[in-house]
């Protein structure tokens, strides 16, 4: 077929006439109006797959060529990954228990994933996060939650199309959402930038007065949400991330209601992204830290609700909730993730389209026999937990001495510090400034705040679950040093 119609693409138009633009012309244009082409002969929409995808990732390649190890202790400390390794050797030694791998691995399965796999996914997210029913056959699964956000960008949205996002949020949504699918983030900010502040540890006053209240400042109001969608041409998604990248906090969950109901009452789709789902940690006592899991309310447990007070056609036709094993297991590199949805023709089109990032049948098997060993994952996610916790508080006990403001977190691997009183210039040129110098001089990466649109300059994500525990303190160290010559 594929040479059939190459044949008949380079056949002259009629009978007797040579092919457009002579013998020997580019194969490209015979026939044809040549379409303009971006460098290297690629489509002009390769132009956003050839960007860098970060805009510190130049001297994140030169450091990670020099990383900080206990052999080189001089090394860069990068503080900018969010990818947990602080208990992957209990994960590996799990997988590696898994024997007699089936020959059934080595054919094609449902590219939504293996039956098997989205069974077993379906009882831990039933049974750890969602606490409520989960059905096998309302899950998609793909080869990590950055595919799973392409699908479902792909199938709701048009090129152009814009997906408001609360900001700050995760650097790389830029990226993800422009690359394939052609989608425009817009960052909206709630409108008060005061709110938030009175949650933030202070070197002079110590933990904020109200980190719950203030925590109602990190997702816009509705009147904020208004003036986003007004300035949209063709807005299709709203895109919330629970618990918070970067801020490191459990959102409220009224709040994340409100959203929710705003969005649909406004035709959107909600995206309900949900990948730190298993990693809340708890904080830490000195910073007003909680019970662990205290207020984390998955999109999931509110379809219920919210279909008594919108519909349930509504309900399971535009709210998708995506969770993963990524950072939850710290299993990035196995390329998991998974989309629940009540949206049939959203799912039959992820029958085709996941064809094109679909999971491994050898680690969907790895990942079920994991998944289906309840004792396993309990432990797993208490002993994650604890190290997260631990790692949050050998930071912040550092912070609070080096007298660096941070915001008090209590999910994911997370840090959000406040850095505006060292910066010369107050605006996001100055924020650049004193990363490089960081970078440079203190060897010590972190993400800066532009990066997450944070609303003004000088602020950081901290990434703590990367790098050994002892790098933490002495990057804080070096951090100290720097800002004390200023």
């Amino acid at each position: 077929l594929y040479w059939s119609k190459a044949k008949t693409r380079a056949r002259p138009s009629r009978e007797g006439d040579e092919p457009a633009g002579g013998e020997g012309a580019d194969a490209a244009t015979l026939g044809h109006k040549r379409l303009p082409r971006g460098e290297g002969d690629l489509a002009l929409r390769a132009d956003n797959a050839t960007k860098p995808a970060l805009s510190y990732i130049g001297l994140f390649v030169e450091a990670m060529a020099d990383l900080y190890a206990a052999n080189n202790p001089q090394g860069f400390i990068v503080l900018l990954v969010a990818e947990n390794k602080l208990t992957v050797d209990m994960v590996g030694k799990r997988f590696k228990q898994v024997k007699n791998v089936p020959d059934s691995v080595y054919a094609y399965a449902s590219f939504r994933g293996d039956p098997e796999l989205r069974e077993a996914v379906a009882k831990y997210a039933q049974t750890t996060f969602a606490k409520c029913e989960v059905n096998p056959e309302h899950l998609a699964i793909s080869s990590g939650c950055g595919s799973v956000i392409d699908n479902v960008c792909f199938a709701v949205c048009d090129p152009g199309s814009e997906v408001l996002i609360p900001a700050p949020y995760y650097p790389a949504f830029d990226n993800d959402l422009r690359v394939k699918s052609s989608v425009v983030p817009v960052p909206v900010h709630h409108g008060s930038a005061s709110g938030l502040r009175k949650a933030f540890h202070s070197s002079a006053a110590g933990p904020g007065p109200g980190k719950r209240e203030a925590l109602g400042s990190v997702l816009p109001s509705n009147e904020d949400l208004d003036r986003a969608f007004a300035n949209c041409s063709n807005p299709r998604i709203l895109l919330l991330t629970n618990p918070h990248n970067p801020l490191g906090v459990v959102l409220p969950s009224d709040e994340v209601k409100r959203c929710i109901k705003w969005a649909l009452q406004k035709g959107l789709h909600v995206i309900s992204d949900e990948i730190y789902a298993n990693s809340v940690h708890g904080g830490d006592d000195a910073d007003g830290g909680g019970e662990i899991g205290q207020g984390f309310r998955s999109a999931i447990a509110m379809m219920p609700e919210l279909s008594r007070l919108l519909g349930s056609d509504l309900i399971e036709e535009r709210l998708h909730t995506i969770f993963g094993f990524s950072k939850d297991l710290c299993a990035s590199g196995l390329r998991v993730g998974c989309l629940h949805s009540k949206n049939t023709r959203l799912l039959t089109a992820i029958d085709n389209i996941g064809y094109f990032c679909g999971v491994s049948g050898h680690t969907g098997y790895l990942m079920a026999q994991t998944l289906q060993d309840a004792s396993f994952v309990k432990k797993f996610l208490a002993k994650n937990q604890a190290n997260l916790r631990k790692s949050y508080q050998t930071l912040t006990k550092h912070l609070r001495e080096a007298g660096i403001d941070y915001l008090p977190a209590d999910a994911g691997m997370f840090c959000w510090i406040d850095m505006q009183r060292y910066l010369k210039d107050k605006t996001f040129a100055g924020e650049m400034e004193l990363w490089t110098g960081l970078a440079r001089d203190a060897k010590v990466l972190f993400t800066p705040g532009r990066d997450c649109h944070a609303r003004e300059p000088g602020f950081f994500r901290i990434c703590f679950a990367w790098m050994p525990e002892e790098a933490l303190k002495l990057a804080v160290d070096r951090v100290k040093h720097y800002i004390d010559k200023l």
